[in-house]
């Protein structure tokens, strides 16, 4: 009757148990490192469009004033187009003359280089912006714009 009485008892054993534990921790630890990927990627997601917002700002004036000239002296922070206005990059802002138009700017680099095709010549000038609160979590821009050339 006892032999009866054990078989009958419907229950979890020591083994089903361990196993239980060691599927519950393996599941839970995928979603914790799923977690911990999206909520980082969240983070640069979402300060991003503040970041895009000064480039745009900056090429807004920048690519108005490109078309409006056909002669720039560029050094490594400042652009000085002919008998225009002058575009400096200094102290983690960018200006046009005196007014600042963006701000949060790591890093800044101009460059002026000439481009031919044919007999045709173009000065391009690149602008190689890092935007953003700290390094960390900055976004790169680079970007090529030409000279008025006709």
């Amino acid at each position: 009757m006892w032999k009866n009485k054990v078989k009958s008892e419907k229950g979890i054993t020591l083994a089903a148990l361990v196993a239980y534990m060691f599927i519950l921790t393996l599941v839970i630890g995928v979603l914790t490192t799923i977690s911990t990927f999206f909520y980082a990627n969240i983070g640069e997601a979402v300060n991003s469009p503040k970041y895009i917002n000064e480039f745009n700002k900056f090429a807004m004036f920048f690519a108005t004033d490109v078309k409006n000239y056909d002669n720039a002296t560029v050094t490594n922070n400042t652009i000085e187009f002919e008998d225009g206005p002058v575009y400096t990059y200094q102290n983690n802002f960018i200006y046009r003359n005196d007014v600042r138009i963006a701000q949060n700017i790591l890093g800044c680099n101009f460059t002026l280089s000439p481009y031919t095709v044919n007999t045709v010549s173009k000065n391009i000038i690149n602008v190689d912006l890092q935007i953003g609160r700290n390094a960390e979590d900055s976004i790169t821009q680079n970007i090529s714009f030409t000279l008025r050339y006709w």
